[in-house]
């Protein structure tokens, strides 16, 4: 009976476990329904840039490198998304995971032109959101919750079809 009791206990422990495990989504990181982390971080101008100042807006939440370059062959699509949600309640954040320094970063953005926010990325945030690939990126509701996640490149038209359902969607 003792056995039998024992393995019970065993079993409920690796069901927590496997919870435990659930609740990052596959290659890590905050899963999809969960709030997420806040983070703090410079943008090319030197002004801090914070999650809650978005509260109320989809954020597409980029993590990305210069020398990336899955990240630099998706600039156009990412333009092209900044360009057709810029005058709705949508906000592109770029962080760059670079460890070249700021000059680089800036350079960078300003050879190609970005149109959308840069901001300098840190241990942090990378490992808060888990980051182990790139480019990644979280797209995040209204609401601050995380409707989404893609790791590497995401097709343009799924990319539009997600943020527009977030951006249908009215904050709870």
């Amino acid at each position: 009976m003792h056995l039998k009791k024992a393995l019970n206990i065993s079993a409920a422990a690796l069901a927590v476990g496997v919870l435990a495990f659930l609740a990052v989504q596959p290659g890590g990181g905050p899963a999809v329904g969960t709030p997420a982390p806040e983070f703090r971080l410079a943008d090319l101008s030197g002004r801090t840039a914070t999650l809650a100042e978005y509260k109320g807006k989809v954020v597409l939440l980029d993590f990305w490198a210069t020398w990336c370059s899955t990240c630099e062959a998706e600039l156009p699509d990412l333009k092209a998304v900044h360009r057709r949600f810029a005058k709705d309640d949508f906000v592109l954040l770029a962080a760059s995971l670079d460890e070249g320094g700021p000059e680089v970063v800036a350079r960078y953005a300003s050879e190609k032109a970005l149109p959308y926010r840069v901001l300098f990325g840190d241990q942090n945030t990378a490992g808060a959101y888990r980051i182990f690939g790139l480019p990644t990126k979280y797209l995040i509701d209204r609401d601050g919750i995380i409707s989404r996640k893609y790791l590497d490149g995401v097709p343009l038209p799924d990319l539009e079809r997600d943020i527009q359902a977030q951006l249908d969607r009215r904050p709870s």
